[in-house]
């Protein structure tokens, strides 16, 4: 076996990132406090480290990890049991490679594979995790009740919810552009928040996590200073259809499951993923624990929410996706999905009523002008002045939006929104909202105007409607000036204007330097104190481990030597030490040390049988023991 020494000298010798990407699978107690190769490696041999990395391993890595006792090759690790199950050299080979990369055996030089003396101690605690107790138990049986549901039947239960996956989805992430979801310090939604987004969504409180988690996981979502904002994807995403959201969202989340859920789903896939899921792992994982129950019933909870599972059952789609892959599983949900429609119906009462799900560019469109009152396979929508007007911001004309409507109307336009229609294009524009530009004339500002240090400007071309905007006591607080008989001015931005005047219902366009008109701004929100995000321990633990190698190749190959010293004290083993001689030459010795200081090594040349002490000056290499 080896020793802790081993294992320092290999983590010594890992790339950095490479480092940082396998300690992330480890848990370490207080990574603060490992400041070398040797803090690490004590860490990784943690009783506690190295138990919670034992639950990870499935029965044929424990079964190699046992075999590693003895240094071997790879092929030969499992050359002396005989399991009660089928293990393949593929299997033996990844579970080496698998076992390296949790620090829980070193490859040597010549390579073959050695267990570390710590985690055979940890493996002997427990009687489950003997090679006779791995090899001599058969994979459980799987026994389920016989039923009359035949995978037709499976799927059409789990087709609403294929697609409601990604209208509830796409409501969260209109919400959230709307305005952020706050994020609490210790992480997790803010209640408010969760019951807004929830409202929005029409789904459970409980299910507004998921659906973040599931944003997130295809990057749809990043926390902002001000919570959760939709990414510059989101758009797309929004724009492209249902089968392809679905596919994006649950590539993603497929991506995202813990290494052991998918080497369960990998052997028992066609089963149900209920009770029989979970006996099985408990089988697979035998050091498993806690992390079982709990991520198998996160994972039920995801497979249901996408569509996978009805009743705990996989679907077809379910099947494809971890056998063939997304692109197959798409191909099955645009079979299942609804067939998208073009038409709806308008009513005199300014609803929208979609019989069927809307294609998405239509809904889009349709959503600049009206409100979703009800969303899902049949949807509701209301058309508003507000939307008009802001679709009228944001480059539409009347007879673009008479166009639009149209022609997606079985019903034609009815005479009250023709009405508005028209009636919101005449008032469209009435007062105008630009930023003022010092210096370029100051937009034609008088000496007066130029003194009250206006940034912002609102004009009209009626006169008494600047009038009626001057009397308005709500818009008060901004502190109008007048200047003129066309223009108010205020220290405010134009946004900020812009908003107040929007917020007291007045027909208000943006504009820039020419006049020309803008989109309508996205709202501010007043930023919030925002606790700074934690570090990465791991992260920070491989920089210092870096900056550990001292300014010189000298400085840092003899602090190396006195470690691998010290280290071979505290674990009393026998190291092989390479001695310079007087005349050039070196020499190899034999030695349990006992001591390290002043300067000089004690031990026992285990050659001779003496007591040695050695000036460290004389030691230029520290090797492990002869295996």
């Amino acid at each position: 076996m080896a020793s802790s020494l081993d294992l320092a000298g290999s983590l010594r010798g890992l790339d950095p990132s490479i480092l940082e990407a396998r300690l992330g699978e480890r848990h370490l107690a207080r990574p603060t406090t490992v400041h070398d190769a040797f803090d690490l490696a004590d860490a990784l041999l943690e009783p506690s480290s190295v138990r919670e990395a034992l639950t990870r391993l499935d029965r044929t890595a424990l079964l190699v990890l046992q075999a590693s006792r003895t240094p071997r090759p790879p092929s030969d690790l499992l050359s002396d049991v005989d399991p009660q199950f089928e293990v393949s050299v593929d299997q033996v080979d990844a579970a080496a490679s698998r076992l390296a990369s949790l620090f829980l055996v070193v490859v040597q030089p010549d390579g073959r594979v050695a267990s570390l003396d710590p985690v055979s101690i940890v493996l002997d605690e427990n009687p489950d995790l003997t090679v006779e107790a791995l090899a001599g138990t058969r994979p459980p049986v799987v026994l389920e009740s016989v039923d009359d549901l035949d995978p037709a039947t499976l799927d059409a239960r789990s087709a609403e919810r294929l697609y409601a996956i990604v209208i509830e989805l796409a409501e969260v992430l209109r919400a959230v552009a709307v305005a952020p979801a706050r994020e609490l310090a210790k992480g997790g939604l803010a209640l408010p928040e969760t019951r807004r987004l929830s409202e929005a969504a029409r789904v459970d409180v409980a299910d507004v996590a998921p659906l973040i988690g599931a944003a997130r996981s295809a990057g749809l979502v990043e926390l902002g200073p001000d919570g959760w904002i939709p990414t510059a994807e989101a758009e797309g995403w929004l724009q492209s259809e249902w089968s392809s959201r679905w596919a994006s969202l649950v590539g993603a989340w497929l991506g995202s499951l813990p290494r052991e859920i998918l080497l369960v789903l990998d052997q028992r896939v066609d089963t149900s993923w209920g009770a029989p899921l979970r006996t099985f792992s408990e089988w697979l994982f035998p050091a498993g624990g806690q992390w079982i129950p709990e991520r198998l019933d996160a994972f039920a909870r995801s497979a249901e929410l996408f569509g996978l599972t009805s009743g705990g059952r996989p679907t077809s789609v379910a099947v494809a996706l971890l056998r063939e892959g997304v692109s197959a599983a798409r191909s099955l949900v645009g079979a299942l999905m609804p067939q998208p429609i073009d038409q709806v119906y308008l009513q005199h009462d300014l609803t929208v009523v979609a019989p069927g799900p809307l294609a998405p560019s239509l809904d889009g469109r349709l959503r600049t002008i009206a409100e979703v009152e009800s969303a899902g396979l049949a949807a509701t929508y209301r058309i508003s002045e507000a939307g008009i007007q802001q679709a009228l911001s944001s480059g539409e004309t009347e007879a673009s939006l008479r166009e639009f409507l149209e022609s997606i109307s079985s019903t034609g336009i009815p005479q009250p929104l023709g009405y508005l229609l028209t009636e919101t294009a005449a008032r469209h524009g009435r007062f105008r909202v630009a930023s003022v530009v010092p210096g370029s004339d100051s937009a034609g500002l008088s000496e007066a105007a130029r003194t009250f240090g206006a940034v912002s400007q609102v004009r009209s071309d009626d006169p008494s409607l600047v009038d009626a905007l001057e009397a308005d006591q709500a818009l008060a607080p901004l502190g109008l000036r007048r200047d003129g008989d066309h223009r108010l001015l205020c220290r405010y931005d134009a946004e900020t204007l812009y908003w107040a005047l929007t917020d007291e219902r007045y027909p208000v366009v943006l504009e820039d330097a020419a006049a020309a008109p803008l989109r309508s701004p996205i709202r501010r929100k007043v930023r919030r104190s925002t606790v700074a995000p934690p570090g990465n321990p791991i992260h920070d633990l491989v920089a210092r481990l870096s900056s550990s190698a001292g300014d010189s190749a000298e400085d840092t190959e003899r602090a190396w030597i006195i470690r691998q010293l010290d280290a071979a004290v505290k674990a009393r083993i026998t190291v092989q030490l390479t001695v310079a001689q007087s005349d050039g030459s070196t020499s190899t010795l034999s030695m349990e040390p006992t001591g390290v200081g002043g300067g000089r090594v004690r031990g026992r040349d285990r050659k001779s049988d003496i007591e040695r002490t050695l000036p460290l000056s004389s030691i230029v290499a520290v090797a492990g023991p002869e295996a």
